[in-house]
């Protein structure tokens, strides 16, 4: 928009994504071979990025209107000429306090070297801190900014949480206790019949920790159910109906009732707990599906809890674990869990809860049961494999190698995704 304030409908010739947008509006995605629908997609996020960038200087300009009593909330503006649902105008109002306070994102937005979904896991982050953790967290604006150029959404959210977390222990040894006392007084569970389709719903919110408790008991009933399955050669249930029929499995019998809950916790942590120490470890303390846990919710957990050592190396590799067996037990995953929260699939974060546990080298073709074979992947990925042609191979090192069906090798890199306390 020029500076006089009247609409141009000219492209951005004199933007740094002029060649992106050259791209969209010249190329015919229907023709375009694998590598050339990479490029066209690389370039519509560019453009995407730098409409969204000028969405935050309309939303700012219209905020600054309405305070002056001249024009509405951005978030109606937004809903009514931006054609926005009011949950998606709301998070575009956040974007646009997170650019504010933090312009190099805006500005990395406007070039299209980051998505408005990097701007949009600081606003989900942030959105519980006060004024003066929301003021350290700004102060990583640049350090935010090189992880956002170099990570997906998904990892940089994880980032964002992460770091979230750690200020608000530093400014609040008991935050993470709160906040889960917290969530406890507000679980609850709704039931009601959707009017359209006759569905029967049922949603349980719940504590982190409850959850987890709940899911170790359905994962117990599906993977007895799936063997039960298996052995009678019946018709293959699908995984949504196998998860069903393990939730009520699990709440009608009590068979899930021998689900394990899964906190992992490094040995700092660990020998503090033994210890006795009410002074809050550094490090790892976390579920088997990446949801941190309070220190101390720890400790009370452990006053009661099997202990099952898993020995990870430097990379996070399992080396040893406990009572380790050389067959697909539950062990194994435990083992797995320790390296994996999500499938490994590097465009995938769909949590190991909803992962089958994959031989890279097949059964069939003389593939053993062992740790350093095996690997999470989601139900999506896992047909990917065995249906859809594509090669998985992992590394000793969790260092997977995922081919395309015509040899194209799409992705190498590290797979052990949990971030361990360092020596």
């Amino acid at each position: 928009m020029p500076r006089d304030g009247t609409i141009s409908n000219d492209s951005p010739a004199e933007s740094p994504i002029a060649a992106a947008f050259a791209v969209v509006r010249d190329s015919d995605p229907d023709v375009l071979d694998s590598d050339e629908l990479s490029a066209y997609l690389d370039a519509v996020s560019q453009v995407r990025a730098w409409c969204d960038a000028r969405q935050v200087r309309a939303t700012r300009r219209q905020r600054q209107l309405a305070a002056e009593g001249r024009a509405t909330q951005p978030e109606h503006a937004l809903s009514n000429h931006g054609r926005q649902s009011s949950k998606d105008a709301k998070t575009a109002a956040e974007r646009e306090e997170v650019c504010t306070s933090m312009p190099v994102f805006e500005d990395a937005l406007d070039q299209g070297t980051v998505t408005a979904g990097h701007v949009d896991a600081i606003a989900s982050a942030t959105r519980n801190l006060d004024e003066a953790e929301r003021a350290e967290f700004v102060g990583e604006a640049e350090n935010l900014l090189d992880d956002a150029h170099d990570q997906g959404v998904d990892q940089f959210a994880k980032n964002c949480r992460g770091l979230a977390k750690s200020i608000r222990a530093r400014h609040n040894a008991r935050a993470a206790e709160d906040e889960l006392e917290q969530q406890r007084k507000q679980s609850k569970v709704t039931r009601w019949v959707d009017k359209d389709t006759g569905m029967h719903k049922t949603l349980i919110e719940c504590d982190p920790v409850t959850d987890r408790a709940i899911w170790a008991a359905i994962q117990t009933a599906r993977g007895r159910l799936r063997r039960r399955d298996q052995q009678t050669g019946g018709a293959r249930t699908s995984w949504d109906r196998l998860t069903v029929d393990a939730v009520v499995d699990a709440v009608t019998n009590g068979h899930g009732a021998n689900g394990t809950l899964v906190v992992h916790v490094g040995l700092d942590g660990l020998t503090d707990t033994m210890n006795g120490s009410m002074t809050a470890a550094v490090g790892l303390c976390e579920t088997d599906s990446g949801v941190p846990v309070p220190i101390s919710t720890m400790r009370r957990l452990a006053c009661d809890a099997d202990i099952i050592p898993v020995v990870l190396d430097g990379d996070g590799v399992a080396l040893d674990q406990g009572r380790a067996k050389r067959l697909a037990t539950p062990e194994q995953r435990t083992a797995i869990e320790a390296m994996h929260a999500t499938c490994v699939h590097p465009d995938c974060s769909v949590s190991i809860d909803d992962c089958r546990i994959h031989h890279t080298t097949p059964w069939q073709y003389g593939g053993r049961t062992d740790l350093a074979d095996l690997a999470p992947v989601c139900e999506t990925h896992h047909h990917l494999v065995h249906e859809g042609g594509w090669e998985l191979t992992i590394e000793h090192d969790r260092t997977a190698t995922w081919t395309r069906p015509d040899g194209t090798i799409y992705w190498t890199g590290p797979t052990n995704d949990r971030t361990h306390p360092a020596a």
